[in-house]
């Protein structure tokens, strides 16, 4: 090959541009790098729409929860009743504590006793059947009384509202002042010393077996607890309601084993009746809505200076 065509060959070879790869090289790494972050962007998006979902769903259910008072907050938990302790031997004294009243075992709780239970101005209808109820289980509701009631008023019947307001009475008597001008009691008997009472004629005939009710008696200084054991009604169209005294531990016997008892008639116009007690023996009688319960050892009085026997006359 001649010299010239080998320098035209050289002159014409074509060459490779270092400067062209090395950009080349750059480039592509800063693509691999801007991939990378956008992947690292993406990501952390990512996350935060998931962790702001996680929240939001959270806030929801607090707020669900919340407005069914799972969730009491602080000012719900100060707006709860107080609880109210009685202790036991204090009579007059209340101690208050701060922890809350838990509504759920309020409501699982047994009905209350006579001895704690009121009538409320708007109770509702289930409250005031359950009240009904727990006076005694053998009449669990009104109509089963009132049934009671009227079959043996000879034909009188009772007003159900009315029946209902004495139910929650835990006795049918409360002290009074004075004597009634129904009573038509002379000067000696005024004075001697006799207790006044007003009566409750409606709260003694709604009285069924099983019930109880208190016999407040201000000449022991005592309130005894009876329990109805019968209601008869008697040949005269009179109806009777008999009952025994008792405490805590049950009935309340004399030493030679006998029940203290409580019998009451009801009749036309009066209402009489004894009451056994371990104080003694008293009397109750009532005209209308007025009446009195003496000691009936102090009703029998003799005069010392007569002799306290019959002498038989001779022919």
């Amino acid at each position: 090959m001649s010299t010239s065509l080998q320098r035209y060959i050289q002159d014409n070879r074509p060459t490779t541009n270092p400067v062209d790869t090395q950009k080349l090289s750059v480039d592509l790494s800063a693509s691999k790098t801007l991939t990378s972050k956008q992947q690292l962007i993406n990501g952390l998006l990512m996350r935060l729409i998931l962790s702001t979902l996680c929240a939001i769903s959270f806030v929801v259910a607090a707020v669900i929860w919340w407005g069914r008072g799972a969730l009491p907050t602080a000012a719900t938990k100060s707006e709860q009743p107080i609880a109210i302790q009685h202790q036991p031997g204090a009579a007059d004294e209340q101690v208050v504590t701060s922890e809350p009243v838990n509504a759920l075992a309020a409501a699982n709780k047994p009905p209350p006793s006579i001895k704690h239970m009121a009538k409320t101005d708007g109770a509702n209808d289930a409250d005031e059947a359950d009240s009904i109820a727990a006076l005694n289980e053998d009449y669990p509701d009104l109509d089963m009384r009132l049934h009671e009631m009227n079959g043996r008023s000879a034909g009188k019947t009772y007003d159900p509202e009315e029946v209902k307001q004495v139910l929650f009475e835990e006795s049918a008597w409360e002290a009074s002042d004075k004597p009634g001008d129904e009573l038509a009691l002379s000067d000696e008997e005024i004075g001697d010393g006799r207790e006044f009472i007003q009566f409750k004629r409606l709260k003694l005939d709604s009285l069924v077996a099983g019930d109880q009710l208190d016999i407040p008696i201000n000449q022991t200084g005592k309130t005894y607890q009876a329990e109805i054991t019968q209601a008869v009604v008697n040949s005269d169209g009179s109806v009777t309601w008999n009952g025994q005294l008792m405490d805590e531990l049950g009935d309340v016997s004399s030493e030679s084993g006998s029940p203290y008892s409580v019998t009451i008639t009801s009749g036309q116009a009066i209402v009489s009746g004894g009451i056994f007690t371990p104080e003694g023996h008293f009397v109750i009688e009532a005209v209308g809505e007025q009446g009195w319960i003496a000691n009936a050892s102090t009703l029998f009085k003799f005069d010392e200076n007569k002799p306290d026997y019959v002498i038989p006359e001779t022919h």
